[in-house]
């Protein structure tokens, strides 16, 4: 019996900020039923309340907690880790890591990288590489990968 729905958000509900036909129609029908709903995307470059605003806008109505991202899902890491990251991310996405951010003049614990073509330019990318390289080599620093 099924209990539960994933839905993508772009290309599924919407392509950029338009929804796609039908779609409002549809998901109203399933929100009413017994389902447990969640909404579920792979993008890092906006915040959740970004994501939330457009898909009201457009007409949809969904629960801002329902949304799940791959950057909420780093900044959890991250808040549950108690990492101190560098984050290279477009400024859509900053405030979903609000007081996670290493402080300045510390070093870094990790490394976060979003889609943030602002960010990607030499200095930036070698700064970072730096970091990665000094985390990885140094047994007492937090890594958040695993082989």
């Amino acid at each position: 019996m099924l209990r539960a729905v994933l839905i993508d958000l772009s290309g599924t509900l919407h392509i950029d900020n338009q929804a796609i036909p039908g779609c409002i129609e549809a998901l109203n029908r399933l929100l009413s039923s017994n389902l447990y709903v969640k909404f579920v995307t792979n993008t890092t470059k906006e915040s959740r309340r970004i994501l939330f605003e457009r898909l009201t806008q457009l007409g949809f109505k969904v629960n801002k907690d329902d949304i799940i991202s791959s950057l909420g899902a780093a900044r959890n890491l991250v808040a549950d880790r108690n990492l101190k990251p560098m984050l290279m991310l477009s400024p859509e996405a900053m405030e979903d890591f609000q007081g996670l951010e290493c402080p300045k003049g510390e070093k870094p614990t990790a490394v976060l990288i979003g889609l943030a073509p602002t960010e990607f330019h030499y200095d930036r990318l070698n700064e970072a590489f730096r970091y990665i390289e000094n985390i990885s080599v140094n047994p007492k620093s937090s890594c958040c990968y695993s082989n």
